[in-house]
């Protein structure tokens, strides 16, 4: 966890990531790279500890962040699961509304 915070109780950590989580899924037309950075940093996570726990460069991490690469499925997906997210597709409609 990112030390410029005071450490949260375990029950202030699930009530922000279920509502990071509500937000993201209101929000279906928002951009792979948004998403990635806006799960990372609302959850506290620093580059090097996101990496860690995915096993994906940081330098990677921080490249998809800025918009620079497209990730992989595969990346895509190792940076989604520790939030309990996956690709997806979604009708151009559902993102409209």
């Amino acid at each position: 966890m990112d030390k410029r915070y005071t450490p949260l109780s375990p029950f202030e950590e699930i009530e922000i990531r279920k509502a990071l989580l509500d937000e993201i899924r209101e929000q279906p037309g928002m951009s792979l790279m948004t998403a990635l950075r806006t799960l990372r940093t609302r959850t506290r996570l620093t580059v090097v500890e996101y990496s860690r726990m995915t096993g994906v460069a940081e330098r990677t991490i921080q490249n998809i962040e800025a918009g620079r690469v497209s990730p992989t499925i595969k990346t895509a997906d190792k940076l989604l699961q520790p939030f309990g997210l996956a690709m997806g597709v979604c009708s151009k409609s559902n993102h409209l509304k």
